[in-house]
Parts: C-alpha cells; sequence; structure tokens
C-alpha cells in the first residue's frame, strides 16, 4: 500500500486524489488544505438558486481530460448560450458587440479588421493540433520536454502580441479584439506569454462552452470524495522532509506523519513550505502572482454607464481593453428590466463609488472579493519548472508558468500521478 500526501485542495490537487485513486491501487491518500473548503480557485456562489461562477467559469469540448471527468462523476453539464451575447468596452463606450449568431458576428468583424480575423483563425488552427497532442501525452514526461517534442516550445519563450504581429495580424485588432478575450481568462497588463494567450482563445472559440448544472465548485468536491481520500482542511503543512529510507515526513503544526510520495498541488510562492533534502527546490526562481478582485452586484443597471441605449438589452459578457484598466470584465446574469447581477473583475480594489456609478440608486454589493493570488503573471520565459522535486516529491503547479485553466491542472495532476507510478515501478 502506497500512503500519498497531496497539499493543496484546489482542482489539482483533488484531481491527483482521484488520479491516486484510479491508477495506484491500493493507495491511502491524505490531502491537506489550509483553507476552509475544498475547490481552491474553482468557486461558485449560490444564493437561493443564483449560482454565478467566480472562479474558473467554463470548460469546452476541447478539454478531453477535464469532460471525461465530469462524465465519470456523472455531472450535467449546461451549454451557455451567453457566450454568443459579448461586447468589448474601452472605459468610456461599446467598440464592438458580437451578433447572436457566429457567421454574422464573424462578417462584422470582417468588416471592420478586414483579413486580421482570417489570420488569427489560421494561427489558432495551427497550433490547435499541438495542444492537443501535449494534454494527450501517455507517459510522465517534464514539461518543458513535453513543449519542445510537440512544437509548442516558442510558444511560452515569446510574448503573445509577438507572434500575432509577426503573423501580419493588425494592432488594432489586437488592442480592441484579442487582448480583451485574453483578459477575460487572465486578468493581467502585462505583457502576455504566448501560450497562456494562444490558450486562452483556444478556450472559448470554435467550440461550444460548458459550465456544470450545479456549479462548477461542485467537480473537485466529487473527485476528492470519490477518491475515498481523507480531507484535512484548515491544516497547513509547514515542511517537508526527505527521511534517508526515501520517504518523507510532513509537518503540520505540533504533528506530523510519514508518507511515500507527496503531490505538491499548491503555488510554492504562497505555500510558505519550508524544504529538508530537496535539491531541485532550492534552486527555483520565485513567481510574481496575479492579484485579482471579484465585486458581485445586484440593481437595476443604467445603460448610459456603458454608452448603451435601454433597447439594445445588455450583453452576457462586457470584456474590456486595456483602456478600461484596472476593470477586465463585467459578467451580467439574471438580468432583467428590473434587476440584474452584475460580477466586476479587477486589479486593484475599486472603491464603493463603483455601485453608485454602474446602478440607478439601488444598486447594491452582494460579495466582494478580497485580493488573492489567483495564479503567476504569464509573462514569456526561457523554461517551464521541474515538475519533478525528487522522487516520489511532485509539483502540480510547475505548469502553472506557462498556463493555468482546469484543463492544464488536471493534466498536470495525471502527469504526476503516472510519475510516481513509473518512479515507485507500482
Amino acid at each position: 500500500m502506497v500512503k500519498l500526501a497531496v497539499v493543496g485542495a484546489g482542482i489539482g490537487g483533488c484531481s491527483a486524489a482521484y488520479f491516486a485513486h484510479k491508477y495506484l491501487p491500493g493507495s491511502k491518500v491524505t490531502v491537506y488544505e489550509k483553507g476552509k473548503r475544498v475547490g481552491g480557485r474553482v468557486y461558485t456562489f449560490n444564493n437561493k438558486g443564483t449560482k454565478i461562477e467566480l472562479g474558473a467559469e467554463f470548460f469546452n469540448s476541447n478539454n478531453r481530460i477535464v469532460s471525461g471527468l465530469v462524465k465519470e462523476m456523472g455531472l450535467e453539464a449546461k451549454k451557455l448560450e451567453e457566450a454568443n451575447d459579448i461586447a468589448v468596452w474601452n472605459g468610456n463606450e461599446i467598440v464592438f458587440r458580437s451578433n447572436h449568431t457566429m457567421f454574422y458576428t464573424m462578417l462584422k468583424l470582417l468588416g471592420k479588421y478586414k483579413l486580421s480575423g482570417p489570420r488569427l483563425l489560421l494561427k489558432i488552427r495551427e497550433v490547435e493540433g499541438k495542444v492537443k497532442q501535449l494534454y494527450e501525452n501517455k507517459e510522465p514526461t517534464e514539461f518543458s520536454a513535453l513543449f519542445e517534442k510537440v512544437g509548442l516550445d516558442k510558444w511560452y519563450k515569446h510574448s503573445f502580441d509577438q507572434i500575432l504581429v509577426e503573423s501580419g495580424i493588425d494592432r488594432k485588432y489586437i488592442d480592441e479584439m484579442i487582448t480583451p478575450i485574453t483578459r477575460i481568462i487572465y486578468s493581467q497588463n502585462a505583457e502576455l506569454g504566448g501560450f497562456a494567450g494562444v490558450t486562452s482563445l483556444l478556450g472559448i472559440s470554435g467550440e461550444a462552452i460548458y459550465s456544470l448544472k450545479d456549479g462548477n465548485d461542485i467537480l473537485p468536491r466529487r473527485l476528492v470524495e470519490a477518491s475515498g481520500a481523507s480531507v484535512e482542511l484548515g491544516t497547513k503543512v509547514d515542511n517537508v522532509e526527505r527521511l534517508p529510507d526515501g520517504t518523507f515526513r510532513l509537518s503540520m503544526g505540533g504533528r506530523s506523519s510519514v508518507f511515500d510520495a507527496v503531490v505538491v498541488a499548491a503555488p510554492l510562492e504562497g505555500a510558505d513550505i519550508s524544504f529538508e533534502g530537496i535539491k531541485k527546490q532550492e534552486n527555483m526562481e520565485k513567481r510574481e502572482f496575479q492579484k485579482i478582485y471579484i465585486r458581485l452586484m445586484k440593481g437595476t443597471v443604467d445603460f448610459e454607464y456603458f454608452n448603451l441605449e435601454p433597447s439594445s438589452g445588455l450583453p452576457s459578457i462586457i470584456l474590456t481593453s486595456r483602456e478600461a484598466d484596472p476593470i477586465t470584465r463585467f459578467s451580467i446574469s439574471e438580468s432583467t428590466e428590473d434587476e440584474s447581477w452584475v460580477a466586476m473583475t479587477s486589479t486593484e480594489h475599486i472603491g464603493d463609488e463603483i455601485v453608485d456609478e454602474l446602478f440607478k440608486g439601488d444598486g447594491q454589493t452582494v460579495f466582494d472579493h478580497s485580493a488573492y493570488s489567483a495564479y503567476p503573471i504569464f509573462e514569456p520565459i526561457e523554461s517551464i519548472p521541474n515538475t519533478v522535486l525528487d522522487k516520489g516529491l511532485l509539483y502540480v503547479n510547475a505548469i502553472e508558468s506557462a498556463a493555468s485553466s482546469l484543463e492544464s491542472s488536471t493534466f498536470a495532476a495525471l502527469n504526476s500521478i503516472k510519475a510516481i507510478k513509473e518512479q515507485l515501478k507500482l
């Protein structure tokens, strides 16, 4: 029997626990989570049946691993029709709004931005097959080697803007359309790495988009339940020590436990874990993380805020260009003539004045999520950190130096469990 510790109960940690149950028969898994809930960045706000995703919002049919897990857990996915009702706001006015059919939206894009749209589609199709190869890899492999194998290494080494400009895509199209789309996934103002950029487009273009009927945060909860793992919430791992016999002692407060293998599924920069006898971790560069603020509000939206006519109705998603900083998007749901729920995401805290400006006197804040470090700032990098920190010690979040999504996290968890299976000859 293999004793496995998983540090972190986000989607990566919960996936690791489930894959251990599936691929390491007879394993005994303990999941440690310093917070009070399972799910990490996957968070569904639920108020009397109103479900609003404040973390990972959607997945599509290209996300094979996530889709497979959804089916294995017996969960019901629903298609998000609002993906066809998107507008782009520059902080002053709506500069583009989609039609409810893809055909007419493409005609509008072609008329305004000429050949930039088709050139972008060609670039996406070029990389789509390589990303599929990446996530379908069967053998445990370090990510830098795997990206190079499938021909994707240049995508994290160069900026997304640079790759697009070299592909003949117009600067105006990048600023008004592509950047706002990437900002809905990664709320950052810094130069975006190419792989993070292209995978954010793959996530919402060309395929139907889905969320889970019972809220996306049911997936990590179901995964950890199905794994049979013991879950210790409110428990911070302080130290990981490699013992002479190759096992690992984890210290939590005033107690400790020994395990045959450990999967760290939380960013080391925020985990505050010390390591003893682990050489590879000592040389890892610390990454800077992007801070995110989410404010959920409700009330009667003042259309003048977006320079819209009331007769046009409200889009379901309002993306923003860089001119609208620090606001990166508005997600509008449960919208009626009298009341709308609006989730605003920003990179800085915005005071209560936003409620007065956005709503007609009856607005209120329902939920104000203070800053949290969501994911690394995805700038171009030379290499992806090692997943294998030592024999039997794996780091799921290494892949987050290139991109962060439900699919990448579950893939990294699967890769880690397969590595443990191979290393321990199970």
